[in-house]
């Protein structure tokens, strides 16, 4: 029998996160699981795999989105990619704060925060990005955050959604395979 572990869930939610930034599951935009993996690798995986699964695993997809020609997935300008790997970064940070706190209550504003932090850092990068020709002003700073509102609802839904879904996944599997080793003990 596979025994369960927080490296394990992280990998197969790495997967469906791969799977669902590469399109091949209909999703809105911005209704992503990155967001959710990074809180979640944060809370439960130690030392530098709690940032390299979810931040190498972004940025291996962008690439494998990119080479596909998947839509909506190209190189930005660096700044901007590197505000947007930030986000997730922050996120892992995040997820730190649910360590030894996983009530739907912690879980919930995890999400919550970490939605906003990238929100804030990612849009900073696309005003910043040249291509997106954003004017170089206050006023064109306040109208990149205003245009990428609208994708910020999918963002937080995503975020708060998945990140209890993976938590009472891992919560679920813990306390399972916990029962199976106190029944086999007992055998």
């Amino acid at each position: 029998m596979l025994k369960y572990s927080s490296m394990l869930a992280a990998c197969v939610f790495l997967a469906l996160a791969v799977v669902c930034k590469l399109k091949w599951v209909p999703m809105e935009t911005n209704f992503a699981l990155f967001g959710a993996l990074s809180i979640f690798c944060g809370a439960y995986l130690r030392g530098s795999a709690a940032w390299l699964i979810p931040l190498a695993g972004i940025a291996l997809s962008d690439l494998l989105g990119e080479w596909l020609q998947v839509p909506g997935i190209h190189r930005y300008d660096i700044r901007s990619m590197a505000l947007n790997y930030a986000g997730f970064a922050a996120m892992v940070g995040v997820g730190h704060l649910l360590r030894r706190k996983d009530s739907a209550e912690w879980v919930v504003g995890s999400a919550m925060v970490g939605s906003l932090l990238f929100f804030l850092l990612s849009n900073f990068g696309c005003w910043l990005d040249p291509l997106l020709k954003y004017d170089r002003s206050f006023s064109g700073l306040l109208n990149c955050y205003g245009m990428a509102f609208y994708f910020f609802r999918y963002t937080l839904a995503s975020d708060i959604l998945f990140t209890l879904l993976f938590v009472g996944i891992h919560r679920v599997a813990v306390a399972y395979s916990a029962e199976s080793a106190r029944a086999s003990s007992e055998t």
